[in-house]
């Protein structure tokens, strides 16, 4: 495939079957991390967050020592998930399971079994607090990992390090973090994401003054990064996606210039421009549902309203792309054509890289 037109490599089941979401749920996302909060969301001991990794409900709390510890949030009594959404915990900073009363503290430990002496007279409360769960942070974003023995999150950011040009989003603060819903397959999103052949038309307005045609882009193991400049007849005041707003103050020439989109596999993608440095992660609800989960990072004072707002309008217009292929996935008929020579190449090498992940179903 290297030396000729790349293809689809994945059947059409990958986008709308049941079997194939539940492969996935198991043999891919599994086994990643997972971006879960930024670090100014768990600010105090008691803060906490939770989140889904595959099929693994998960949460993470400060605690009163200020370190960060992830749990599978699920009681060691008769498995009911304990805390949802994020927010502090309650008088005594302990999580308690609603159901029998099960109480445990910030660290995990079990401390609490009401009538313990009569109904567990062998229980050894060491042994019975919340599994725990891998925990690490970069650049001011917390990634957690179902597996405690994972292999470290820098692995997972092959590439990505190394590419990020002048931002430094740790420098950077969290300013919004909204949900977006696509009714479509999550792979569809990601694909959009790194097709470079739609810049020139579905986004014609939005980007018109980028060089599309000396778009660099290449994957770095299973992750993909890229840049692109302005055009050459273009300058400073069309590099500004957002009027008005505050810019990065940190950026050197060809980020001010530039944009930057890169995707951490299998689906958490970033998006910069030189107001902000943003990630979506695709979430996958159903076969054909799919949480766009935005974060953007900027400097403190700048216009929120206008980074979600035109965030979100570059967000729909791919939305309504991947909801238009995922109309037409289930037509006898269905079929990907010719892709583009190099334009459309990365598609197939994500494809390659969910095959070696999932296997064919």
């Amino acid at each position: 495939m290297r030396n000729g037109s790349p293809r689809a490599l994945l059947p059409v089941d990958a986008y709308r079957s049941d079997e194939w979401f539940a492969a996935e749920q198991g043999r891919l996302f599994a086994d990643r991390w997972s971006l879960v909060a930024s670090e100014d969301e768990l600010a105090g001991p008691g803060d906490y967050v939770t989140a889904i990794a595959g099929a693994a409900p998960l949460v993470v709390i400060r605690g009163s020592d200020g370190d960060l510890r992830a749990f599978h949030n699920i009681c060691r009594h008769r498995g009911a998930v304990l805390l949802s959404g994020s927010g502090a915990l309650g008088r005594g900073g302990t999580v308690d399971c609603f159901y029998h009363q099960w109480r445990y503290m910030m660290d995990g430990s079990l401390v609490v079994v009401p009538q313990r002496k009569e109904q567990f007279p062998q229980l050894d409360l060491t042994e019975w607090g919340l599994l725990p769960a891998a925990i690490a942070t970069w650049e001011g974003m917390v990634f957690a990992h179902p597996d405690p023995a994972s292999e470290p999150l820098a692995a997972s950011l092959q590439g990505i390090t190394e590419h990020l040009g002048s931002y430094r989003p740790g420098r950077l603060h969290q300013v919004v973090r909204t949900q977006i819903e696509a009714r479509c397959n999550w792979k569809l999103f990601v694909e959009n994401h790194i097709d470079v052949y739609h810049l020139w038309y579905l986004h014609a307005d939005s980007l018109g003054d980028y060089d599309h045609r000396h778009f660099k882009h290449r994957f770095v193991g299973p992750n993909w990064v890229s840049y692109e400049a302005l055009k050459p007849n273009r300058d400073l005041e069309h590099a500004a996606l957002i009027k008005g707003t505050t810019p990065i103050r940190h950026l050197e020439l060809a980020d001010q210039i530039g944009l930057r989109a890169q995707l951490i596999f299998p689906n958490t993608m970033i998006a910069t421009s030189s107001e902000f440095w943003a990630t979506y992660v695709a979430r996958p609800v159903a076969p054909d549902r799919t949480v766009i989960d935005l974060r953007i990072r900027a400097e403190p004072e700048a216009d929120c309203d206008a980074l979600e707002g035109a965030l979100r309008s570059f967000i729909v217009e791919d939305i309504r792309a991947c909801e238009a292929i995922q109309q037409a996935v289930g037509s006898p008929v269905f079929g990907v054509g010719p892709m583009a020579a190099e334009h459309e190449r990365p598609i197939a090498t994500f494809h390659e890289h969910i095959l070696a992940a999932v296997g064919n179903q």
